[in-house]
Order: C-alpha cells, then sequence, then structure tokens
C-alpha cells in the first residue's frame, strides 16, 4: 500500500514539474494583460508619468500582437502628454519598425495620428524565392541529318522540370518594380527520327542552367487583398551542364538489337552563354509584410544551342547512333508559386 502511494505521489510530482513552465507562461501573459489595463486606468485618470515604468517590462515579450500595439500607442502618447518628445519619437520609430504596414484608424488619438504622419515608411527592399517548372519547346528549328534524303524530326518536351529562384526587387514607383533574379532552370527534351531504313534514333537531352533576368513589373488591377501584374526584361543563361541519353531502335528487331549506352555529355557542343526575352503576368496576395504570388513566364531564346565540333563525342553520336544536332532555340513556359518579404525602413519626415 505503501509502495503504491509513494509511486502516485511521484506521478503527481512530475504532473507538477511538467505544468509549471505553462503555468509560469500564463501567468506572466495575464500579468502583462493586467498591466495594459492598469496603464490605462492610469492614463485615463492623468497620471501618465506612471506609464512607461508599468509597461516597460512586458514591451519586448508577454504582450499578443493587439496589446502591444495598444502599448506602443499607450505610451507615444504619454510622452507627448509629458512633452517628452525625443521619448516619444524614438518609441514611434520602434512601433513603425515592428509594425510598418499599420493604418490609423478612426479610434486613435489625435496626438497619436499627428505624430505618425510626421514618419515615413518605405520598403527598402522585397526578396522574393519562386518554386515551380519548366516546360520547354524549340524553336527556329533546321533539321541536319546524316542520311542522303531530307528527314523531318519530332520534338517533345518533358512538362515537369524542376525551377527555382531567388529575386530582389526595388520599387521605382508604388506600382513599377526592378528586379535581379538568380534561378537555377533544368530543361530536358527530346528529338526523334528516323534513319533510311535501320532504325529510329532517340535523342533525350538535359539541360541544366543558371538563368539572370533582370526585369520590371507593373501593377495593373487590385481587387481587395489581390493585385494582378504583368513582367518584361531581359535576362542570360549559362550552360551549366548539359548531357543526353541516346538510343537506336531496328526496325526490324528479330534481326538486330537496340542500341543504348551511359548518358553522353554534350556542354563542348552547346554554347556556354544563351539571351532571352522574358515576358509574364501574376496575381498576388497580400499578407503581413508580404506577399504570395501565382505566376506564368515566357522566355524566348536568341541563339542556336549548337556549336558544331568534331570531338570524340560527336563522331561517336555519328558512327555509332547515326545522329546529328538538328540547329535548334530554347524557349521555355515558366509556372511558378512564390513567397516575398517586404523590408521597409521608417524614418522622420524632414
Amino acid at each position: 500500500m505503501k509502495t503504491g502511494n509513494s509511486n502516485l505521489l511521484r506521478l503527481l510530482g512530475v504532473a507538477a514539474l511538467c505544468s509549471l513552465p505553462l503555468l509560469m507562461f500564463s501567468q506572466e501573459a495575464s500579468t502583462c494583460a493586467g498591466n495594459l489595463k492598469n496603464a490605462q486606468s492610469l492614463f485615463d485618470k492623468g497620471q501618465v508619468e506612471m506609464v512607461p515604468g508599468i509597461l516597460r517590462e512586458c514591451m519586448r515579450s508577454g504582450f499578443k500582437r493587439e496589446e502591444q500595439i495598444a502599448a506602443y500607442k499607450l505610451l507615444i502618447q504619454s510622452y507627448l502628454f509629458e512633452d517628452k518628445l525625443e521619448q516619444a519619437d524614438s518609441t514611434m520609430l520602434d512601433f513603425l519598425k515592428s509594425y510598418p504596414e499599420y493604418q490609423v484608424s478612426p479610434t486613435d488619438h489625435s496626438s497619436f495620428v499627428f505624430l505618425f504622419n510626421s514618419f515615413k515608411v518605405k520598403p527598402v527592399i522585397k526578396l522574393s524565392i519562386h518554386l515551380g517548372t519548366n516546360m520547354p519547346f524549340l524553336t527556329f528549328v533546321n533539321p541536319v541529318t546524316l542520311s542522303s534524303e531530307p528527314i523531318p524530326s519530332k520534338n517533345s518536351s518533358d512538362k515537369l522540370n524542376f525551377f527555382g529562384s531567388l529575386e530582389a526587387k526595388i520599387a521605382i514607383t508604388p506600382k513599377l518594380d526592378a528586379n535581379i533574379e538568380l534561378g537555377f532552370s533544368q530543361i530536358k527534351f527530346t528529338n526523334k527520327e528516323d534513319f533510311l531504313t535501320i532504325g529510329t534514333v532517340n535523342y533525350t537531352e538535359t539541360q541544366q542552367r543558371l538563368e539572370i533576368p533582370v526585369t520590371v513589373t507593373y501593377d495593373l488591377l487590385k481587387f481587395g487583398k489581390f493585385t494582378t501584374y504583368a513582367r518584361a526584361g531581359l535576362g542570360a543563361a549559362f550552360d551549366l551542364n548539359s548531357s543526353a541519353k541516346v538510343s537506336e531502335i531496328p526496325f526490324d528487331l528479330s534481326n538486330s538489337e537496340t542500341h543504348s549506352g551511359a548518358d553522353i555529355a554534350r556542354n563542348d557542343s552547346r554554347i556556354f552563354l544563351d539571351m532571352f526575352a522574358q515576358a509574364g503576368v501574376g496575381i498576388r496576395y497580400k499578407t503581413p509584410s508580404g506577399f504570395i504570388s501565382l505566376e506564368a513566364r515566357m522566355n524566348a531564346g536568341f541563339f542556336d544551342q549548337v556549336i558544331r565540333s568534331n570531338t570524340d563525342l560527336t563522331e561517336y553520336l555519328k558512327g555509332y547512333y547515326y545522329y546529328i544536332d538538328d540547329d535548334f532555340h530554347i524557349n521555355t513556359l515558366n509556372l511558378s508559386l512564390g513567397y516575398t518579404q517586404i523590408f521597409y525602413k521608417p524614418s522622420k519626415r524632414k
């Protein structure tokens, strides 16, 4: 019996220790909420000099968001009523650093509104991350073949290719932003062609590119928290890696076997630098200090991708697979989901 009581006491002790942090947090939150009520009561009674001392300990932690906003207002008004203008200015600056998107309400005291309007809050920079997919397609294709008879190629592209980027945006006007972006893009496409009576050559190439577009975005229509916008600009694409998987399937499988092998590096046959024009449209949803966006872009490549050279790999493709590159440009349709964080800088108006 004593053993059972001892175990029960131990369990109760452990439970008490586990609940102690929650109890302390609850008491602290309750104390800060009570301090705010007391500070408001003292302010209403005209004892404004006591307000800062009551609120000081809870300003860094202890208040919920709405409570902290109310505490900042109370502090600022108290300093103003005591003609402590420097403390009022510094507290307003701290308030705007914490809540840069705050907008005055009809219930705000006139002294608070007057000081609030003496400050300005500008977005210094907007940093975005985009994740999505590329859907490449080839244009300006000039068929080149080893066959004595012209044979049209059949080009196709994978619809799901990884795309990710980081973007910095600087406001030029309230509706116009200048943007520079650093992105990683994967592009995969397939070329099929029949070689005389021998068989079908399946050539699939995968490129990994570093893309640096410089663009502007312009806000079009705004409805509630949603804003539509357009994007346009130019960019550079650098070839990080190009490789190909090739197979040759004979027409007569009974007498011949399929030829295939390891991936083949194509960097020496691809241009290192491509340029492209970019245009796009998107819609964004406003969130606190940022926004979420959904965007579609079109990249149109400027240059032929092929470098004609007689390397061992190109000779291997010709001799073993009867394959030679067509001339082509790379274009992509890009779909991405993004998040943007806005960094503000509040300052006193001159």
